[in-house]
């Protein structure tokens, strides 16, 4: 059993914005074909060639905070099936040089158990272990490279 739960970005989010056109900060929602590298935040794995796909704005806060990032990440353009596997850490996303960026139970940056990653260690024991300390709340799990999020991990319900 897994001590983690990964959280893609809310089905019920995206369908809202869906519908109204835009993502939640008014960039129009434009759906456009996938080369097939897009990491998908909706349902955690890269994109096929040709499939419709949107680039949006997006901050897994949903109350106003001081550590609210926003940035863009792509979805897919119409509803899918989500990330059905929240017990497993994503096989083909988030496995480049990561940064596990930690909060306390308030919201606040827990700075002491901010982690780096990279390939050749183990993403899913790190990730275990720091949601297994009581400060730690829950993960944003960011590439390094780009800056952007991954997706949320919390300690498994």
């Amino acid at each position: 059993m897994s001590t983690f739960e990964i959280v893609p970005i809310d089905p019920e989010r995206l369908g809202a914005m869906r519908g109204k056109g835009e993502d939640e900060f008014g960039n129009d929602w434009k759906a456009f074909p996938a080369e097939g590298w897009e990491p998908l935040r909706c349902c955690l794995r890269k994109s096929e060639p040709g499939e419709a796909i949107a680039l949006i704005c997006y901050t897994p806060w949903t109350e106003p905070s001081p550590w609210m990032e926003a940035g863009p990440v792509f979805v897919h353009a119409e509803r899918c099936a989500g990330y059905l596997t929240p017990d497993r850490y994503p096989e083909n996303m988030a496995r480049g040089k990561c940064m596990f960026n930690t909060f306390d139970s308030a919201g606040n940056r827990a700075y002491d158990h901010i982690t780096f990653v990279s390939p050749g260690d183990s993403y899913e024991e790190t990730l275990a272990e720091l949601l297994g300390r009581p400060e730690v709340a829950l993960v944003h799990v960011r590439s390094v490279a780009a800056g952007c999020l991954a997706f949320e991990a919390r300690p498994a319900r």
